[in-house]
């Protein structure tokens, strides 16, 4: 009897020992006071912030309490942190944690892909919601450049989306892994099963990829939840776009006519316009013509060109090229891409419609010389692209511009012209840049011009701005004024 008692007495011991040493174990990982207060802070505050927020970009007090956090918890603190009830706090752990280019972030975001808690944030100016799943793999895709930031290899990214795909969730990434997806003929049941069971709108679009009869029908049919009757069809004509078969014609016509008696927009029909597009038939353009006479509300109609205009540009064909000169010439839309493009078909047609662009008194003539065109004059300023075009083959014309810019162009504008100016050095423009300088309020604009004139270092054109800011009391007030004194300053001009 007492061996037994002995034996019990010597097991219950072991499982004490065990149970201390199991808990000492825990208490060296679990998470300390100073990091809690730390923890607390980011929950009151309760946003994922940058580092510089607003329009002053001030650093704010919640990134602050990141920079603690990366200082001050060790990784093992930071891994727990990552399982934080709090959104906001697992999200700037894993931050913290992305920061070692130690440690494995792949298993991190692998246990979180079913992480749907909303997190606000903001960067810079944009205060936006995310998922805190979506957070997670946004700071470690290898598709957006960071020094600072350890990236999954483009293989774990790979594994990730494969997963993303085969493991049900709600995060953004696992929709736009479905719709970024190589057709497969192993994937093609499970988009499709997606598709009829889960309504999955991504799917749809991945599956319109195969561009199967058997899902013409699936997609006809498709239309998003909680929509009005006119809308929902967004990634219907997504799928139509990946898949122009005759049979959905009579669809996206329908759907086009429905419309024309609209008194507001709708973002839906860019991508209606691109599916219409991409036939790149006679019937299509028939269709892409719809909306310049049969549109109600003329406010409106701007609205539906512009998507015309967006669409063809995407699905370029010489069928369009006849309505695309008409947007330019008649609507008054032209966009960097769209004039790279009639540039490449008819420069001379290309060159009297930048003129008139630029200056809206000019006569477009039927000229038949075809104009120099160089590299150099490109640049990401259409305006300035157009202008360079301009003064390489009709340098009269490109100079009466920029002196109707200078007098008139707004400040955003007037810059690029200035510039102009300075390289040029052509004492041509003088009079035009004093004769605004004498009557302007605005402080942007008469600095601009102010340094405009220094740069030609003529001691009497320095003289005549002296002058000039005698006689415009608006050169003499305000921010602009000392703004104007330290340019003076600069140049020695007293």
């Amino acid at each position: 009897m007492n061996k037994f008692i002995l034996r019990i007495f010597t097991i219950i011991s072991v499982m004490i020992l065990l149970v201390t040493l199991s808990c000492s174990e825990k208490n060296s990982t679990k998470i300390s006071n100073e990091t809690n207060l730390i923890v607390q802070k980011i929950e009151k505050e309760n946003i994922v912030m940058g580092s510089a927020v607003g329009v002053a970009g001030i650093k704010p007090e919640q990134y602050e309490n990141f920079e603690e956090l990366k200082k001050n918890v060790s990784k093992e603190e930071l891994l727990l942190l990552t399982n934080h009830s709090n959104g906001v706090v697992r999200c700037y752990s894993f931050w913290a944690l992305a920061l070692d280019k130690n440690a494995n972030l792949f298993s991190i975001v692998k246990n979180h892909i079913n992480d749907n808690t909303q997190v606000e944030t903001q960067f810079g100016c944009i205060k936006s919601t995310e998922k805190v799943g979506d957070f997670f793999i946004n700071l470690v895709n290898p598709k957006y450049e960071d020094s600072e930031i350890k990236k999954l290899s483009q293989a774990e990214f790979n594994q990730l989306d494969s997963l993303l795909i085969y493991k049900k969730n709600n995060l953004y990434a696992g929709y736009e892994a479905i719709e970024n997806a190589v057709p497969t003929e192993y994937l093609y049941p499970k988009v499709r099963n997606l598709v009829i069971k889960n309504h999955n709108q991504s799917a749809l679009v991945t599956l319109s990829k195969y561009k199967n009869p058997n899902d013409i029908e699936l997609i006809l049919k498709n239309k998003a939840k909680d929509e009005d009757a006119e809308s929902g069809y967004y990634s219907t004509y997504q799928a139509i776009q990946n898949f122009p078969d005759s049979r959905f014609i009579s669809f996206l016509e329908k759907n086009l006519y429905q419309t024309l008696d609209n008194d507001h927009f709708s973002g839906e029909w860019l991508e209606l316009y691109k599916a219409i597009a991409s036939y790149k038939n006679q019937k299509a353009v028939e269709l892409l013509k719809v909306p310049f006479t049969k549109v109600q509300h003329q406010n409106i109609k701007e609205y539906h060109i512009k998507f015309v205009y967006e669409s063809i540009l995407a699905n370029k064909c010489k069928l369009y090229d006849d309505l695309l000169w008409n947007i330019w010439k008649n609507e008054d839309i032209i966009t960097l891409e769209g004039f790279q493009y009639l540039l490449s078909i008819n420069g001379a047609k290309t060159l009297e419609l930048s003129k008139k662009e630029l200056l809206s008194a000019y006569q477009i003539k039927n000229i038949q010389v075809t104009p120099k065109i160089e590299q150099k004059m490109f640049s990401e300023n259409l305006e300035e692209t157009m202008l360079n075009f301009i003064l390489l083959n009709d340098k009269v014309t490109g100079y009466h511009i920029i002196k109707d810019k200078i007098t008139n162009a707004s400040v955003a504008d007037l810059e690029m012209y200035c510039k102009k100016i300075t390289s040029f050095k052509d004492p041509y423009f003088n009079e035009t840049l004093f004769k605004r300088l004498k009557t302007t309020d605005n402080a942007y604009v008469y600095l601009a011009i102010v340094e405009t004139l220094i740069s030609f270092k003529d001691k009497l054109i320095n003289n005549r701005i002296l002058e000039t800011r005698k006689k415009n009391k608006n050169m003499n007030e305000n921010w602009g004024s000392e703004a104007l004194d330290e340019i003076l300053k600069k140049n020695n001009i007293k």
